[in-house]
């Protein structure tokens, strides 16, 4: 409780310091798109389309770049900073929109030390990944995760409460994901093993290095995953019945069951993929059937239930006044929202 407290401090005093320093731009709080560069007790800001880029041009290894709600213009990332969002889906409790990268997106940062971590992103086109040793993703939406070329390679990468709709495992190693969705994923090969935690996976095709915990596995395209993966407290929906009804295939499993139809474990889910699908199990799932942990399986069971509010205070609202008191004042009315709102 101190830590947050203290956390909430700081968030306050450096943001307010940063509107005082840009309120003297009479056009500066009227633009859409803000980004925010923390080096140390220093913070820049940078406004439009392009700010993150220009934000990222000026960042340094360690550095923390925060993005308010928009859309953004991307460039490559190649430095291992931290980079927060205001979300990756509209919050209508707190009433706030996304931050969006808009266009395709490279990762490639060569540091073995230090690694790149997002937070609280909507990433609507390809994010392709060239080098990136121990990144983590939190709280993100990815349309398509890919490699590349064929000298990509992502090592130890997480995956925390994030919905992914398409990835190709090709040239990663030792990828984990947790309280996560994956509805079409590729490749999970010896060179590309992948762990699941209390996530979801849907439309297996041929893999053979894949080892899931307390997870939904949907669907099998092809009579497999091998031999060689692993489920353990797991469900598994065989709702293809015109190729193969068994979602594990001959893959080794305990502590495992079945079902042949979405209904039969989901609340209202009935197949249509969507990034704002919630996946709420039926009531009788979620308290009958548990996983090793004694928690519900699927994203909100285990220790990280799914959620997709950033873990960080984020900006609903701030108004600064157009010009100072008599006495040197200047009004500034902030709202920021945390993920426990």
């Amino acid at each position: 409780m101190r830590n947050n407290l203290l956390q909430k401090r700081a968030f306050c005093a450096a943001l307010f310091v940063l509107l005082l320093s840009v309120a003297g731009s009479k056009n500066a709080l009227a633009q859409t798109q803000v980004a925010t560069l923390q080096h140390g007790d220093d913070i820049s800001a940078f406004y439009g389309a392009n700010a993150f880029v220009e934000a990222h041009t000026a960042a340094q290894t360690g550095d923390i770049v925060t993005l308010s709600s928009g859309t953004f213009v991307p460039c490559e990332i190649t430095k291992a900073i931290t980079l927060r969002g205001a979300g990756c889906a509209v919050d209508t409790v707190a009433n706030s929109n996304p931050t969006i990268f808009g266009g395709n997106i490279a990762l490639n940062v060569v540091d073995t030390t230090n690694y790149l971590t997002i937070e609280g992103i909507l990433f609507t086109n390809y994010v392709n990944h060239k080098t990136l040793y121990n990144p983590k993703f939190n709280r993100c939406n990815f349309t398509r995760i890919d490699y590349y070329n064929s000298s990509s390679k992502m090592r130890n990468a997480q995956f925390v409460n994030c919905i992914i709709n398409e990835f190709y495992f090709n040239y990663t190693t030792n990828t984990v994901l947790i309280n996560s969705v994956v509805w079409k994923p590729n490749n999970i090969s010896n060179n590309s093993p992948v762990v699941l935690y209390n996530s979801i996976m849907a439309n297996l095709n041929y893999f053979n290095a894949l080892s899931a915990y307390n997870s939904i596995i949907i669907d099998n395209n092809s009579g497999y995953p091998y031999s060689t993966c692993s489920f353990v407290n797991c469900i598994g929906i065989g709702s293809n019945t015109n190729i193969y009804t068994n979602p594990f295939g001959e893959g080794y499993t305990t502590g495992c069951t079945t079902y042949t139809s979405y209904g039969e474990v989901f609340e209202s889910f009935n197949g249509e993929f969507s990034m704002d699908e919630p996946f709420i199990l039926k009531d009788e799932i979620a308290t009958g059937f548990h996983g090793n942990d004694g928690t519900q399986v699927g994203i909100y069971g285990g220790f990280m239930p799914y959620s997709n509010r950033p873990s960080y205070m984020v900006l609903k609202r701030c108004n600064v006044a157009n010009k100072s008191t008599i006495d040197g004042k200047l009004s500034v009315d902030i709202e920021v929202v945390t993920e426990e709102e």
